[in-house]
């Protein structure tokens, strides 16, 4: 099919429109979740918290699978992209803290 066969049909143009607008929103949701994932960053810094913390974890992907299923959203498929999400928080957290660690140790 070509690309002008798929764009006179106005069903899948509405529900690819619907589809890009659900990708702008997921986008600016990750954004904000990193935003926390930053601020988490510094307070655990500050108070010394690890960047990994079991119990949360756990948590947040229980939480996540019974939203899902409420949802009608297949649960793997939550508990598959939260759990990529979680570690690249945690990674992320990890370089945050360590480089604001870093700086502290600078005699700048």
């Amino acid at each position: 099919m070509s690309g002008a066969d798929e764009a006179i049909h106005p069903d899948m143009a509405a529900v690819r429109a619907r589809i890009d607008a659900l990708d702008a929103a997921l986008v600016d949701a990750l954004a904000e979740r990193q935003r926390c994932i930053e601020a988490a960053a510094d307070i655990k810094g500050r108070i010394g918290w690890p960047a990994r913390i079991p119990p949360r974890v756990d948590e947040v992907l229980a939480r996540v699978a019974a939203r899902a299923n409420e949802k009608d959203l297949d649960p793997d498929l939550a508990r598959s992209l939260w759990t990529a999400i979680i570690e690249w928080s945690i990674a992320y957290e990890e370089r945050l803290m360590k480089d604001s660690s870093d700086r502290k140790g600078d005699p700048a």
